[in-house]
């Protein structure tokens, strides 16, 4: 999310409307991923995506942003009800407790018009607490498959997914 936020407004900005709700959906997609993560669901591919996020206990207080997201035609709009989203999350991120409370209150990128909840200290507060040293010293960049990976037929197979981790090599 750090890495998007304020692009929806950014590209609002200049005229690009349809850019702006390509990231804002993109968006959407990684709140969700969010809610299943912190809720400890699996996240299915996109055929059950939006059925099994109907079913986590985020989903009542979501997804009416989120569908305002989607259906918003300025930026202005789908910028604020991404940040009632955001803020959301925050405050799910808090109740985990894995990290000292983090703002949950959005706040502007740099002095620009653009709302953020400024998703990178949330990440940065989540390493700062990893303890295993080999999790440590992980590249930044490296997560799961599907950060790098879109495809339903690789994702739903183990074997493919095995495949995609020998070609580009393994951290053992």
């Amino acid at each position: 999310i750090s890495q998007q936020e304020p692009f929806v407004g950014r590209t609002g900005e200049v005229g690009d409307e349809l850019g702006s709700a390509l990231i804002a959906a993109e968006l959407v997609q990684d709140v969700m991923r969010l809610g299943f993560l912190m809720e400890r669901h699996y996240a299915p591919y996109s055929k059950w995506f939006g059925s099994a996020f109907a079913q986590l206990a985020c989903a009542s207080r979501l997804t009416p942003h989120l569908d305002a997201v989607l259906e918003a035609r300025r930026w202005q709009d789908r910028q604020q009800h991404l940040v009632h989203a955001y803020e959301i999350v925050a405050a799910m991120h808090n109740d985990l407790g894995i990290t000292e409370p983090l703002s949950t209150q959005a706040s502007h990128f740099h002095g620009r018009p653009f709302l953020v909840i400024q998703a990178g200290e949330f990440a940065d507060a989540i390493r700062a607490r990893i303890q295993d040293e080999r999790v440590r010293n992980l590249p930044e960049a490296i997560g799961s498959i599907d950060q790098y990976v879109d495809s339903t037929d690789v994702l739903s197979d183990p074997i493919l997914r095995r495949r995609v981790r020998e070609i580009y090599g393994s951290h053992d």
